[in-house]
């Protein structure tokens, strides 16, 4: 519960920083949603499928 409440104090921090900067806050961090589950979360599934496989197999 902790890390969800400082992640989420991190996305506003980082929203308004960017925001103040003019820059689109949302945009990046919609992109930057994109690319983890993109490119992050497929390894994440595949590292947990491969350890789920090893202990079946013992």
């Amino acid at each position: 519960m902790r890390y969800l409440f400082y992640g989420t104090i991190s996305l506003v921090v980082i929203f308004i920083v960017l925001t103040s900067l003019n820059y689109n806050g949302f945009g990046i961090i919609v992109s930057l949603f994109e690319w983890t589950t993109r490119f992050i979360l497929p390894w994440i599934a595949l590292y947990w499928f491969i350890h789920l496989v090893k202990s079946k197999k013992v």
